[in-house]
């Protein structure tokens, strides 16, 4: 395969109405030196082909197709599609989600001139998109900022949970060359679980523009069109203390304050805010109404005097 800047690995499998938004976002970008791996994850081989030869004069021979005949699971999927392609930096693109037209370009133009050695990645702030599906049509419910209080990436702050998603994430290649590729044998969680590997080493910029966009459809629960963040919330709760636990354990063996303690102390951080948030989103609520503004400098004046 021919080398190019960017590669963008996209995982699917039967959901030829979301692909095709993805191959519509990906051909919008405005930077153009890129190769679109998808890798049809034991889903219809014909769906993939005919949709990828309806936009095949626009690709120009940039996207390549990998046919899974049985289902080996997203991690998989995703290492499939980087060991296929050639590149300087690699991006997993999933089918359900979408970029802004610019998205490729700020964040290359970043890694390009980068003066920071340590820095090997970079994402951008997501927007979080509530849609359902209706007659093969996608209807977008409502959107919201998925990671806009974030300030950097913090490695702390992704011991609790992962803090950004897949499409947001850009990086360099090499990178895996020594932390190595994403695990198989997590069915969920394996993002999370690589960015912690991959700031255990290295540091991830943050461009403070909403340019990622990730949808969700809370109303399907299950088949080939759920999140696996909503279809399989329960094997997301086990897989999450499988892999705190797995990291603690590894940091009591070597006797040592590591991963595996920052990870679960974390967690009690998470559970903590958790708490606190729905108290904070209500003080925050309450100094957006006008009214009660007003209210609260008049009263605040009368004190004064």
């Amino acid at each position: 395969m021919k080398k190019y800047k960017v590669a963008i690995i996209t995982r699917t499998k039967n959901r030829k109405i979301l692909l095709r938004r993805a191959i519509e976002s990906i051909l919008g970008q405005t930077f153009e030196d890129w190769c679109m791996v998808i890798v049809n994850d034991g889903g219809v081989k014909g769906d993939v082909e005919d949709l990828v030869w309806d936009y095949s004069d626009k690709f120009r021979g940039r996207c390549y197709i990998i046919h899974n005949e049985i289902s080996k699971g997203m991690e998989a999927a995703s290492n499939s599609g980087i060991k296929a392609s050639s590149s300087d930096y690699i991006v997993i693109h999933d089918d359900d989600d979408s970029w802004h037209p610019q998205f490729l370009e700020k964040c290359v133009n970043f890694l390009d001139h980068n003066p920071y050695p340590s820095f090997r990645g970079v994402i951008t702030y997501s927007v979080r998109i509530l849609e359902r599906i209706e007659n093969d049509k996608i209807i977008i419910e409502s959107k919201e900022p998925f990671n806009r209080w974030m300030k950097s990436v913090s490695l702390f702050r992704m011991a609790a949970n992962n803090v950004f998603p897949p499409i947001s994430f850009v990086y360099r290649r090499d990178v895996i060359d020594e932390i190595g590729y994403y695990r198989e044998d997590l069915p969920v969680l394996g993002d999370w679980e690589f960015n912690l590997r991959f700031m255990s080493k290295y540091d991830i910029y943050l461009i403070p523009e909403e340019l990622a966009y990730y949808h969700h459809r809370l109303s399907i629960k299950s088949g080939d069109y759920t999140n696996s963040v909503i279809g399989h919330d329960d094997k997301h709760i086990f897989y999450d203390t499988f892999i705190r636990n797995e990291l603690l354990r590894r940091d009591l063996e070597r006797n040592e304050l590591g991963l595996g303690y920052l990870v679960n102390l974390g967690n009690s951080f998470e559970l903590l805010h958790s708490q606190i948030f729905p108290i904070e989103r209500f003080i925050t609520r309450l100094k957006s109404i006008n009214w009660l503004k007003r209210t609260a400098k008049k009263f605040l004046w009368k004190n004064d005097r």
